[in-house]
């Protein structure tokens, strides 16, 4: 399986929009990106505090 190579900004902004779609728990998200919660619920507060990019 080849290597997907994506920078670090595209992997919070997917993980933000999955997130809220609803479909997932926080800790299945986490477990899917690699990320521990506390990374996860860190990414979330940046978001509302300072929206996209």
């Amino acid at each position: 399986m080849p290597w997907r190579e994506s920078c670090a900004m595209d992997q919070r902004v997917r993980f933000i929009s999955e997130q809220r779609t609803g479909l997932w728990t926080m800790t299945e998200l986490c477990e899917r990106y690699e990320i521990s919660r506390k990374t996860g619920y860190k990414w979330l507060d940046r978001y509302r505090l300072e929206g996209p990019g």
